[in-house]
Parts: C-alpha cells; structure tokens; sequence
C-alpha cells in the first residue's frame, strides 16, 4: 500500500470521478484508476462502484476511506509539524461557503493568506449548509461558511457570524402587506416560497411548521434567494428567508413570525485541531472581521 494510492482514491471520493480526480492530482486518468485497481487487490475489497454514471462507494469502500483520510491527515500533519517548526505554512486549504456568500472577511483572509504564504494550494466551493457541514466532518473541507437551525452541528468548532430570525417576505399588494407578523398557523395554510433542503432558513422553516403538525413540501422551492424574492413580488406566494437575506428588499413586506423566534445561524465551522493552512486562515479571518465593517450581502441564502 502506498500513500499516493490513497490520495488518489480521497481524491476521486471528492470529484465524483476518476477523470475529474486525475485533473485534480495532476495525473493521467489511467494512472489513477491503475492505481487504485491495484490497492483494491490487495486489499482485496471493491472501493467504488463504477457501474453508474457517478462513481460511489461501496459499503466497504466507505469504511476504507475514513480509514485512508485519517492516514493521510496523520502523515500531512508530520509534515505540517515540521513546517511550522521551519516557520512554514504550505498545503492545501479548502473552503466551503453557501451559494453567494459575499462577504469581505471571507475574501480579505483569503487574500492574505494568499498573499503571505503562496504555498498553500487554496480551494474555494459554494454549496448547501448540509452538504459542506458533512464534508467539514470527512475532512474533505477545511472550513466551511454554513447554516443550521437548532443546535450546533456536533463534533465541530463553531464561531458564530449571523444569528437571524425567520421572516416571510409578500408583494406590496398581497392581503398581508399591511401587516406586521404572521402566524405560523397562517404560513401552514400559504403557497409557499421556500430555499432547497439542506439550507438553514429551510430547516428553520420545517422545525417551525411542524410545530403546529403542518409539516408539507413548500408550493415553490427554488435554488436562490434572488428567486424567492422575484415570485414573492409577484403575488405568486410567500417568501421564507432569514432576515438578513431579505434586507434590501424594498419592493417587498417583511413580515415577522409571531409565535416564536424561528431562525438560524449562520457561522465558521471547522474540525477540532485544525491543519496549519486552516489555522494560519482562520487567524486571518479573526483579523479581518475585527477590522472590517462590512456586512454579508442580502442575497446570501442560509
């Protein structure tokens, strides 16, 4: 068993394929899959089901990968010990935000993480809270910008960056529009508008719904908050959206929830004992959000 192998199998559990993954590692695609086909034998396991479209793990492939990304964390972190001993920080920094996060902290550490130790191979995704939680946790992403409702993902180091309530949002001529809150007993009965499963404000709005034993699929479910706020203006529903997304949207009611302060969080979250690169950014990030006053853009979906 060599070390490269298991690169090499983490690295097509990441892209989903075994061409996507030698671009990754710069690698020909026949050497990756040569590679791997040679560790599957002896180790005499099946890694990847390759029968469909999307390569995925077999039930025991999936008990040899978090076996092969706590082995290549162990070696990386030698390497990182001795680095940081050197006054280096070299690597690889991957960070997961939701959809449209632009926010200046993010990207002022970013920048001078980038600047200060060009060494350090950054990666940036965007994607649904959920998704980059549990990624975070199989150590596919350093850290992750993401939401949830309730409490804290475990296992994880969490900083908090924006605490909003749930609000729904309706056309200046919708029969609400003179209003000021709303009940969830009255959203239960309303078309509509919601963000996708696995965001924050969509598992605020289902913790909230099934308070009141109304639990059901949102009339429309759109990807992006730009969404939810152009048929929400158009009469054809109610927007669900924290409150911090729906700031600016003038064309628009905000309306609160009266029954209780439904919301969710949105923060920096990250393994316990961070790499150097994810600690070198996150100290980064500390610094720019003391001394930045720039707030997270309306359109932010969490």
């Amino acid at each position: 068993m060599e070390l490269h192998q298991l690169r090499y199998v983490l690295a097509v559990v990441e892209q989903g394929s075994f061409t996507a993954a030698a671009a990754a590692v710069r690698v020909h695609q026949s050497g990756v899959s040569t590679q791997v086909q040679k560790l599957e034998r002896e180790l005499g396991v099946t890694i990847f089901d390759r029968s469909a479209r999307r390569v995925t793990l077999t039930p025991e492939g999936e008990r040899v990968v978090a076996q092969a990304r706590a082995a290549v964390a162990a070696v990386d972190e030698v390497a990182e010990t001795a680095n940081a001993l050197r006054g280096l920080v070299i690597g690889s920094l991957r960070v997961g935000t939701v959809t449209g996060f632009a926010w200046g902290p993010l990207f002022d550490a970013l920048a001078d993480i980038h600047a200060q130790h060009p060494g350090v191979d950054i990666r940036v995704q965007e994607g649904e809270s959920d998704d980059l939680i549990s990624q975070v946790r199989s150590g596919a992403l350093d850290v992750a910008f993401a939401a949830w409702s309730g409490d804290s993902p475990d296992g994880l180091e969490v900083d908090v960056v924006f605490d909003d309530v749930l609000v729904a949002v309706v056309a200046r001529d919708h029969p609400w529009a003179a209003r000021t809150r709303v009940r969830l007993a009255e959203l239960a009965r309303a078309d509509l508008i919601a963000l996708p499963v696995g965001t924050g404000a969509r598992s605020a709005l289902d913790r909230a719904l099934s308070r009141v034993g109304a639990l059901r699929a949102p009339r429309w479910e759109v990807a992006s908050p730009t969404y939810v706020a152009a048929l929400a203006s158009r009469g054809l529903g109610v927007g669900i959206v924290s409150s911090t997304t729906a700031l600016g949207w003038d064309e628009l009611v905000t309306l609160r929830i009266a029954d209780d302060e439904w919301g969710s969080k949105l923060g920096v979250l990250h393994r316990p004992a961070p790499m150097l690169a994810a600690r070198a950014f996150l100290d980064r990030l500390d610094a720019a959000r003391s001394g930045s006053s720039r707030s997270i853009t309306p359109a932010a979906p969490h």
